[in-house]
């Protein structure tokens, strides 16, 4: 852990004192509400899981629960060693968390101030700055100038190292989110890949498991905002989670991307993506989803291009 105050303990100090900080409304203080079409028509949650058998909502529904309750769990400090739960500040913190919780806002700022001020090396740090960022990110639904000061309290939570930063894996994850509702969707792919990335190689980690998925997910809209069709699965392959030479993940999510673009009437580039597919990691679901793309997209497209995708689908599936 750093031995200095952050820096961002003087904008949030300079914000408490005049009142620009988060909404002191007393309501109760929810997990931001992140919506994964934002900005686009996007799949449900799950859509992109090599498991896609045709139930996605319920699936994207269980997703998206499982993933509140990580993000819960995590914020109560669960995967910090036993030496921190044992620390004067962890009591504090958890009277401050309970003050959120309770909608106490101004209280809630002032504790976790105090603990900035109070704690700079204590590894409830990264927890005290996701909590800045939660708050900061859900009033940026209504001003968007507070979506600045939440990516800078989840960039502030990654400047502690894993695995004691229980927090590095749902921070990069709602940084995406933020980077992707400013408009910057480099910056949010980026961070989406550094979530696939950490929960392959710490799939203990909090909240690694309950993340692959839907971080997958997010990585294929926010691909269908700004990625090259032409690139899909080359990205992808490094991207996706994968390990070794597998590429399930990965050409599960060029189907969905292709699913995302009909829905978008992008059928070229559906037509496209799909083409991108190296033959050798072809498997049963993906030729079950590429057919039923094939058979979709064949009236939009011109002859050739047609002809050129369901040559190579009979070709990599039908002849198998």
């Amino acid at each position: 852990m750093r031995a200095v105050v952050s820096p961002l303990f003087s904008l949030f100090a300079l914000l408490s004192a005049c009142g620009g900080g988060p909404s002191a409304q007393q309501e109760p203080a929810k997990a931001p509400v992140v919506e994964m079409g934002a900005g686009s028509d996007a799949p449900p949650l799950s859509a992109q899981g090599p498991e896609d058998d045709g139930d996605a909502e319920p699936r994207a529904a269980n997703d998206a629960e499982a993933l509140d309750t990580c993000i819960e769990h995590m914020r109560d400090g669960r995967g910090l060693p036993e030496r921190a739960k044992g620390s004067p500040e962890a009591s504090q913190y958890a009277q401050t968390h309970a003050a959120e919780r309770a909608g106490k806002l101004d209280d809630a700022k002032k504790g976790y101030l105090k603990l900035v001020q109070q704690y700079p090396e204590s590894l409830y740090m990264p927890l005290v700055f996701f909590a800045f960022g939660e708050l900061f990110f859900k009033d940026g639904q209504k001003d968007p100038i507070k979506l600045d000061f939440a990516e800078q309290s989840y960039v502030e939570v990654l400047n502690f190292p894993m695995p004691n930063n229980t927090a590095w894996i749902a921070a990069n994850f709602r940084l995406a989110e933020v980077y992707r509702q400013k408009g910057e969707h480099p910056q949010a792919l980026s961070s989406l890949k550094k979530v696939a990335e950490a929960a392959a190689k710490e799939p203990g980690a909090p909240c690694a498991a309950s993340l692959a998925a839907p971080g997958r997910a997010r990585l294929v809209a926010v691909y269908a905002d700004a990625g090259r069709p032409s690139a899909a699965f080359d990205f992808f392959k490094t991207a996706s989670g994968d390990k070794g030479d597998e590429r399930t993940n990965a050409i599960a999510m060029v189907a969905s991307l292709a699913e995302l673009y009909v829905q978008q009437q992008k059928h070229d580039d559906a037509a496209t993506a799909l083409l991108t597919v190296n033959a050798r990691f072809y498997d049963a679901a993906y030729c079950r989803r590429e057919g039923q793309l094939v058979t979709k997209l064949g009236p939009s497209l011109t002859a050739t291009r047609r002809d050129e995708l369901a040559r190579a689908h009979s070709l990599h599936c039908v002849a198998r």
